[in-house]
């Protein structure tokens, strides 16, 4: 699947440019019809015409270098607002947003944490955050590697 998600990438990344639009995150479910699931975005958002324009082009492309030998299912869309966060950029990029944290069972400090992410390091690959608690104002630091899973929420 490593090998597939890397094509994708690199087949899609010139339209995407073109079009103005970023690759936000990319999924493969494998079965019998693999489910590759391409998150897009742009400044300002996206829209359906940006959504099919892409899936058009991709799976027109993909066909061509025949990345899948049998059927697959593309489905192409917006992260959305409660888009999750799977690497160091994507927190980077929500610094000052309200997110939901589930961290590891080795993180020293509460296993989940709801509360405004903000930005430690000068770049994404630092990958030090920390969280300041929506409760209490509490602030935890951690590393991009101590989150099992993360998840922007709209605040209640």
């Amino acid at each position: 699947m490593e090998n597939a998600l890397n094509i994708i990438k690199k087949l899609a990344a010139p339209f995407l440019d073109r079009e103005g639009l970023t690759l936000y995150d990319l999924e493969i479910s494998a079965g019998k019809k693999p489910l590759i699931r391409l998150y897009i975005n742009r400044e300002g958002g996206i829209n359906h015409g940006d959504c099919a324009n892409v899936s058009r082009h991709l799976s027109t492309l993909m066909d061509v270098e025949n990345v899948f030998p049998a059927s697959y299912v593309l489905e192409v869309s917006s992260p959305g607002l409660t888009r999750k966060l799977n690497k160091p950029e994507h927190f980077q990029k929500s610094a000052g947003s309200f997110a939901k944290l589930i961290f590891k069972k080795e993180y020293d400090g509460p296993k989940e944490v709801r509360g405004v992410i903000e930005s430690v390091g000068e770049t994404a690959e630092s990958g030090s955050f920390r969280i300041v608690r929506k409760d209490d104002g509490q602030i935890f630091e951690f590393n991009f590697g101590d989150v099992a899973r993360a998840r922007l929420e709209l605040e209640k």
